[in-house]
């Protein structure tokens, strides 16, 4: 029954996208006017209306929006709006007209439903302290909002002012416009304004003739600036102590601490320097890989075998199998097999291995740093205290970061106030400024900080040495013996170079296939599985590590929907 009734719904469905969806794409709407009066008053400010006529195609309609913004004025005040010349009434019902906030103004026509028709909307504000006092007497006006995402046929900017306000020169628009003057005023007309582009009024009159009084915002934005230049050299000054401060500390430190290197370069590399474990000369050598050099060692030894799987859509995975073996194991190796499998569980997928070891690191870590202790190669002195130096380090970059914020909000607030008081908190974030250079810095030394002894330096001389014998020899062409590959895969693993130690002998003409390597059917001569397994050793090993007045007043956005 289901499978007769398939076909039908499936078709049903498909006709049903195809009447519908072109339904909804068809909504869109532009604006065939969108006209702005500016008129200019004798105190500076100005009363503004705005028209737009929207053209609606398809639908439903049921509101129009205008967020007016504030910016560079002394505020907003509605006045009244109207739709299709009939004014509205406060509300959020259809045919009523919702106004909200001061910056910005927001104003929203409600409607009935409509489509396939054009409606005009019309607002008017009043705009306070719109003219600045620069070389002249200046307004930059954005007349059409940087935010509609619809094109606009033509708009009409109408400038009119007082007659004791005198022209420097004739009003323009930042595009092509045309410029037809009115007694005491000049229209400006553009067309074919695309989605999203501002358009910005600029008029120059006379200094002192279209306002006594420059704004109140250009006074404090003016006071700010000025507040900051003198401010500037105070809080460099306390940036500066602080920043020599926390360098000193740092070199006084470093300097106690100091160690001669190790000459490495006459230490021979191209045999493993100690009897260290694949896993515990990664530790030494901070490598995040070395448990993936301990999974290949344990398959050297019978304890684990690999498994190469076909998973989703012919991808090959591999996994991870137990074996019955009695081999004798460390301690961090009876660490890694308990944080990788879970109770009766025998098989892993090596994908999942650094997500599993990441819960419980400690069953593998702490081992290994009780053989570096017992070995002598790890100060436990040294490895508190670059502990504590990271801490500090991320303390005091927190600390910084706070008290400049704190100092620079302070410093602005209190220049309303008093100006004699702004200088304390500048001297708050500069040396904050400073605090946070000396935190990043201390962060970086705590990080090349050496928790080893000196004979763990030396081992980790001698065994850096090794493992670059080893990248060398991933990318030379020289053949090794085929006996080599097994020697030193765990090895390799360990520092991160499984892959390229692989892909060394697969150019060589590849080696015998390990017998813990078990691959697909059909593959068992293919030395390029080997070299999939260890590329991929080498992904999960790493995924596992530790770890003045140049803008323009006003703006906003506009729209419908």
């Amino acid at each position: 029954m289901f499978r007769k009734n398939t076909l039908p719904l499936l078709i049903v469905i498909a006709l049903l996208a195809v009447i519908v969806t072109p339904a909804f794409a068809a909504k869109d709407y532009r604006a065939e006017r969108f006209d702005v009066q500016f008129d200019l008053q004798p105190d500076g400010s100005a009363l503004v209306t705005e028209t737009v006529v929207f053209r609606f195609d398809g639908g439903p309609f049921t509101y129009a929006f205008r967020d007016i913004a504030a910016t560079e004025t002394d505020g907003l005040t509605f006045s009244d709006a109207s739709m299709d010349g009939e004014k509205m009434p406060l509300g959020t019902q259809a045919g009523q007209v919702e106004v909200t906030g001061s910056d910005p103004l927001s104003v929203k026509w409600h409607f009935a439903p409509t489509s396939d028709t054009t409606h005009q909307f019309v607002v008017r504000y009043r705009v306070k302290g719109v003219v600045r006092q620069l070389d002249a007497d200046t307004i930059h006006w954005r007349a059409i909002p940087q935010e509609h995402e619809y094109p606009i046929d033509r708009s009409s900017v109408t400038i009119t002012y007082p007659t004791s306000a005198k022209l420097i020169e004739p009003p323009t628009l930042d595009r092509e416009f045309e410029s037809s003057p009115l007694p005491n005023g000049y229209r400006l007309t553009s067309t074919d304004i695309p989605a999203d582009q501002e358009m910005i009024l600029t008029a120059r009159f006379v200094a002192g003739t279209a306002t006594a009084n420059p704004p109140q915002w250009q006074v404090l934005q003016q006071r700010l600036e000025a507040a900051g230049a003198g401010a500037f050299p105070i809080g460099l000054a306390a940036g500066l102590i602080a920043l020599v401060l926390g360098g000193l500390a740092i070199f006084s430190h470093a300097r106690a601490h100091r160690r001669t290197p190790i000459a490495s370069s006459v230490i021979p590399g191209n045999t493993p320097p100690d009897d260290a474990s694949p896993a515990l000369a990664a530790k030494l050598l901070q490598s995040s890989q070395g448990f993936m050099g301990t999974v290949f060692d344990l398959t050297q030894r019978n304890v684990l075998e690999v498994y190469e799987e076909k998973g989703w859509w012919n991808w090959k995975k591999y996994t991870l199998e137990l074996t019955n073996s009695t081999a004798s194991l460390g301690a961090h190796e009876q660490g890694l097999l308990s944080a990788i499998f879970k109770p009766g569980e025998t098989t892993v997928d090596m994908s999942q291995i650094s997500t599993r070891l990441a819960s419980k690191h400690k069953l593998f870590d702490e081992p290994l740093e009780q053989e570096m202790i017992d070995r002598g190669w790890l100060d436990q002195d040294r490895r508190r205290q670059r502990r504590n130096l990271g801490v500090i380090g991320f303390v005091l970059m927190l600390v910084s970061m706070g008290l400049f914020l704190l100092g620079m909000l302070a410093a602005e607030a209190t220049l309303l106030v008093a100006d004699n008081q702004a200088w304390l908190w500048t001297i708050i974030a500069g040396m904050a400024a400073g605090g946070f250079v000396v935190s990043v810095a201390l962060m970086i030394y705590a990080v090349t900080f050496s928790p080893l002894t000196r004979e763990g330096d030396a081992a980790a001389a001698h065994w850096k040495n090794f493992a670059k014998y080893l990248k060398q020899a991933s990318k030379s062409q020289v053949t090794l013996p085929s006996d080599t590959f097994e020697r030193y895969l765990a090895f390799a693993a360990a520092f991160g170079l499984g892959g390229a130690w692989a892909q060394h002998f697969q150019r060589a003409g590849g080696a015998p296939l390990p017998v813990w390597f078990h691959a697909l059917p059909g593959s068992d001569s293919d030395f390029g599985a080997v070299v999939a397994v260890m590329s991929a050793s080498d992904s999960v090993g790493a995924s596992g590590a530790d770890g003045g007045g140049g803008g323009a007043s006003g703006g906003g956005a506009s729209g419908a929907g």
